[in-house]
C-alpha cells in the first residue's frame, strides 16, 4: 500500500542532538511510517527536499494559550504559532489553569481569563477531566497538554486572594482536585508563586503539593517567588543573598522534600543590577543536580515577557491593591518604596510596555511605554500606572523589559538559553486586540537562525531544545522526534532562509524560512497556505 506522503532528499534532524542525516520520510495515517532510502517507495504525494531540513513539530514547553482552545476562532488565532512551526503547546502554567472551578473561585478565574484572551472564557466546566473532555470536543488546530495549577487547585478551595494557611481540611480538599487532574490526564502540577494565589503559599504548603505530582510519577513546575535581585516578597538582606537566587533556594527545597522533579519556569534575570547573578543561579542549579535532584528550567529567547501589570507590587498589597492604589497618600508611599526597589533592581516602569490595556479610556496606550503613555496623558508615571491597573481590574497585560538583558546586551540571556538543561518557550499572550509579544511568531525560528548563527548551539542542539528535549521532559508518548512509528508532528523549514522577522515595535510579523508543517499527519502549512479549519491537533493525557 503506498504512503500518503513521502519527504524526499531532505536532511533529517530528528530531535535527539545527532548530526542530521540523508533520509527520505514517508508519512502514512497520522503515523511517520518509514526512514531512509525510500526511493522504491510508492506515495500519494511526493515534496521534494533537497536543501530543506526535516525536523519534528516544535513542543512549547511553556504556554498559556489554552485558555484561548476553547474560543470557537482559535484556528485562525494561532496561525503565528503554526507558521514558526508549533505543533504541540502545554498549557496550565504559572498556577493558572482553566480548572479546578468551584464558587469559591470562579468569578475569579472568568475575571482573570481577560489576561489571556479578548472576552472572558465561558467556563463550561469543573474538573481537569470535565475540561479535557470539553477540549476533546472543540477543533483542536495544535496538540494541547495540560499541567494542573496549584493556584487554581488553592483558589477553588479557598479563594483567590485568601493569604491564610490551609488547615488540614482544605489541604485534603487540595490534594483531592491535584489526584483527580493527574489522573484525568495531566502531566504535571504547575506553581506560579508571583502572583496570588501561589504568592501566599508557604514552602511546606508547596513541598506537600510537589509530592503529589511525585508520588503520580509526574513533574512540578514553578514560576519562582522572585526573579529580580531585590524582590519585595522577601525580607532577607539581598546583599547576603540575592533574592531571585533565594528564590531558587526555595524551589530546590520544595523538589526535594517532595522527592519531586521540578522545572524552573522561565528563569530570567530582571532588571541591570540582577543580570550578573545568571552564573551563581546555573551553579546553584548544577549542584543541585549533582546531589540528585531532578531539576531543569526553561526560557524564551528575548529580552522582555508578558505578564500583568499587578505583578510589581508585593503580596501583603494584594488583597486591597485597588484601594490602596487609588488613595494618593498611600500612592506616594507605594512610590517611594517602588522607586528604592527599581533601584537596586536597575529597573524602573519606564522599562514596561502596554500590550493590552484592557480598559477602554487607556486603549490608546497600548504598544506604548509607559513613560510615554504618560507624558502623552500628562500624568506622573506612577499616577498612571496605578490607574492603568484600577482601570482594568489588575487585568492589564505588559511586556516587561530588562529580562536577562536588554537591546544588544544579551550576556544573561545567552548564557541561560545555551545550557544544556534549556528547554525553549514562548510564554506568550496571543490575542486579537492589543500590541503582541513578538515571541508569538519568532520564537523558534529565533533560536534556530539567531542564536545558532551567534555559536550558542549546534541547529541539531537547538532543535532539541524545542523538541527531543522537552518531549522527555514532560513525558510525551511518541512525539518530539522523527523516529518511525511517531506521530507526524513535522517541520520542513529551509535553513538558508530561516528568520525571525518580529520586534517589539513591529511583533506581528511572520518567520521567514518554515515552509511546511504537519500535525498528526494533517498538512496543516503549506507554503504561504494556513489550514485554519483543518482541526488536527489532539488533547494529549498522560
Amino acid at each position: 500500500m503506498p504512503a500518503d506522503l513521502k519527504l524526499a532528499g531532505g536532511r533529517v534532524v530528528d530531535g535527539s542532538g545527532a548530526t542530521a542525516f540523508s533520509a527520505d520520510v514517508a508519512i502514512t495515517g497520522d503515523r511517520i511510517a518509514a526512514i531512509g532510502d525510500l526511493a522504491g517507495l510508492e506515495a500519494r504525494r511526493s515534496i521534494d527536499c533537497r536543501g530543506r531540513l526535516i525536523a519534528p513539530g516544535f513542543i512549547d514547553i511553556h504556554s498559556h494559550s489554552d485558555w484561548l482552545v476553547p474560543g470557537g476562532d482559535v484556528g485562525r488565532l494561532v496561525e503565528p504559532f503554526v507558521r514558526q512551526g508549533m505543533t504541540t503547546l502545554v498549557g496550565g502554567n504559572c498556577g493558572f489553569s482553566p480548572a479546578p472551578l468551584s464558587e469559591r473561585n470562579r468569578e475569579a478565574a472568568r475575571e482573570s481569563s481577560r489576561l489571556i484572551v479578548d472576552d472572558e472564557v465561558e467556563l463550561r466546566w469543573e474538573t481537569m477531566h470535565e475540561f479535557l473532555e470539553a477540549l476533546e470536543r472543540e477543533p483542536l488546530p495544535l496538540n494541547v497538554a495540560e499541567l494542573v495549577g496549584h493556584g487554581a487547585i488553592r483558589s477553588a478551595v479557598m479563594g483567590a486572594l485568601n493569604a491564610a494557611e490551609p488547615g488540614a481540611d482544605e489541604l485534603e480538599a487540595m490534594e483531592r482536585h491535584a489526584r483527580e487532574a493527574l489522573d484525568a490526564g495531566c502531566f504535571g502540577i504547575s506553581s506560579g508563586l508571583g502572583y496570588p494565589p501561589g504568592i501566599f503559599s508557604s514552602e511546606a504548603e508547596l513541598a506537600r503539593v510537589a509530592g503529589w505530582a511525585a508520588a503520580s510519577g509526574k513533574i512540578f513546575t514553578s514560576h519562582l517567588r522572585a526573579y529580580s535581585r531585590v524582590s519585595p516578597v522577601y525580607k532577607t538582606d539581598a546583599s547576603v543573598l540575592a533574592h531571585n537566587l533565594a528564590a531558587i533556594e526555595e524551589i530546590l527545597s520544595v523538589a526535594r522534600a517532595g522527592k519531586a522533579k521540578v522545572q524552573i519556569s522561565h528563569l530570567i534575570f530582571v532588571g541591570r543590577e540582577t543580570w550578573p547573578t545568571v552564573e551563581q543561579a546555573i551553579a546553584m542549579i548544577e549542584r543541585a543536580r549533582e546531589d540528585g535532584i531532578d531539576v531543569a528550567f526553561d526560557a524564551f529567547p528575548y529580552t522582555a515577557g508578558n505578564t500583568t501589570a499587578s505583578v510589581l507590587f508585593p503580596p501583603e498589597m494584594l488583597p486591597h491593591l485597588e484601594s490602596i492604589l487609588a488613595d494618593p497618600n498611600l500612592l506616594a508611599t507605594v512610590k517611594e518604596l517602588g522607586r528604592h526597589a527599581f533601584e537596586q533592581i536597575g529597573f524602573w516602569l519606564e522599562d514596561i510596555q502596554i500590550m493590552r490595556a484592557n480598559a477602554p479610556a487607556y486603549e490608546p496606550y497600548e504598544g506604548l511605554f509607559v513613560g510615554d503613555a504618560a507624558a502623552r496623558a500628562g500624568m506622573d508615571v506612577w499616577e498612571f500606572y496605578a490607574r492603568l491597573v484600577i482601570e482594568s481590574h489588575r487585568t492589564a497585560r505588559v511586556l516587561n523589559h530588562t529580562y536577562s538583558g536588554h537591546e544588544d546586551r544579551e550576556d544573561a540571556l545567552r548564557r541561560i538559553l545555551a545550557h544544556p538543561l534549556c528547554t525553549i518557550e514562548t510564554d506568550t499572550f496571543l490575542t486579537d486586540h492589543g500590541h503582541q509579544n513578538p515571541a508569538s511568531y519568532g520564537t523558534f525560528p529565533r533560536v534556530l537562525s539567531t542564536y545558532v548563527e551567534a555559536g550558542l548551539f549546534s541547529l541539531e542542539e537547538a532543535v532539541r531544545k524545542m523538541t527531543g528535549a522537552a518531549a522527555e521532559r514532560l513525558g510525551l508518548r511518541e512525539r518530539g522526534f522523527v523516529r518511525e512509528g511517531y506521530f507526524a508532528d513535522l517541520v520542513l523549514l529551509d535553513p538558508a532562509s530561516l528568520r525571525d522577522t518580529a520586534t517589539f515595535a513591529s511583533p506581528a510579523r511572520f518567520p521567514m524560512g518554515i515552509e511546511h508543517v504537519w500535525i498528526n499527519g494533517a498538512h496543516v502549512l503549506d507554503g504561504a497556505r494556513y489550514d485554519a479549519q483543518a482541526a488536527a491537533g489532539r488533547v494529549l493525557r498522560s
